[in-house]
């Protein structure tokens, strides 16, 4: 699929991004889960390779495993000795490539986050030329990890993804130029299924319901435009019914009833204090009754949704 549809849509972004990097800033592509932050900083480092002397790239999600991996990666180029991971003798002046990670594996992710920045830190501060770290996910950074993340900013840049910039790390977001990752635009869209239709020769009854049902459910998201187009393509024949089947979360709209909820509350109580006020008993009893009937409501709402 990547080799038909590529980054269509993206390469403006991707030509910002390259920019960033080579100005040594770090950066941060935000956007929601599958609208392709991770696949427009991989484009970007394969354009900006000429001007990176040192990549390390990681792919976990985790703090830990991220960290687990950094110094996997740094002790295979030599960056990280065996003994500033406090490896057992044997390992200790062994030829990085002579070093078997699966035999230290274990003992390095039983290292604790402080240990493992500990080593980390001055490898990366006696690098001759600044490391370039590229980490997929920054999303479920701690504030006790962002601190370990801030120490390494000073000695590496770091280019990161994260599909939420959540409050309680937004000292790490502050050191970051945020470059937003949005949904492709409609056309972008279509002529990606169009070339898909071309080139795998789908066999359609109706291309343009195909191909605007796709847009409309995949929400300019690349990860919902990938699953529909590889889903249907398992399909010898795609008829209007089965066009009309296909279905993606990405499609899904939610619509947000909370502000009129409040105001609902509001008017219902304050039909209490005016009865209360004018001296109307009627008013008051049905801004009474309405208080109830709105609490219980509200009661069993917040229960179904585990609140």
């Amino acid at each position: 699929m990547d080799e038909i549809v590529g980054l269509m849509g993206r390469e403006a972004l991707v030509t910002d991004l390259v920019a960033e990097i080579r100005k040594g800033k770090h950066v941060i592509l935000t956007g929601p889960v599958g609208i392709g932050k991770s696949a427009v900083l991989k484009a970007a480092l394969e354009k900006a390779a000429d001007r990176i002397e040192l990549l390390i790239r990681l792919h976990d999600h985790q703090a830990k495993g991220q960290f687990v991996d950094m110094a996997r990666q740094m002790l295979a180029v030599g960056l990280l000795t065996a003994k500033e991971l406090d490896l057992p003798a044997e390992f200790h002046g062994m030829p990085p490539a002579q070093i078997d990670w699966k035999a230290i594996r274990n003992r390095v992710n039983r290292m604790s986050m402080r240990d493992l920045t500990q080593a980390i830190i001055p490898a990366l501060a006696r690098s001759e030329s600044k490391p370039i770290i590229a980490v997929d996910d920054l999303t479920s950074l701690t504030p006790t990890q962002m601190a370990f993340w801030l120490a390494i900013f000073d000695h590496a840049q770091v280019i990161g993804c994260a599909s939420e910039k959540k409050n309680r790390v937004r000292k790490l977001w502050w050191k970051m130029k945020e470059i937003e990752v949005r949904p492709l635009p409609a056309e972008v869209v279509r002529a990606i299924v169009k070339k898909y239709i071309d080139i795998k020769g789908v066999l359609i009854e109706s291309p343009d319901l195909y191909i605007s049902h796709v847009i409309k459910q995949a929400g300019g998201v690349p990860q919902a435009v990938y699953d529909m187009l590889d889903e249907s393509g398992k399909e010898r024949i795609i008829d209007k019914r089965k066009v009309r089947e296909m279905r993606h979360e990405a499609g899904i709209s939610y619509l947000d009833f909370t502000p009129m909820i409040m105001i609902l509350g509001a008017v219902i109580v304050s039909m209490r204090y005016v009865g209360m006020g004018t001296g109307d008993k009627t008013l008051y009893i049905m801004g009474g009754l309405g208080t109830a009937l709105f609490l219980t409501f509200r009661f069993f709402v917040f229960k179904g949704v585990g609140r």
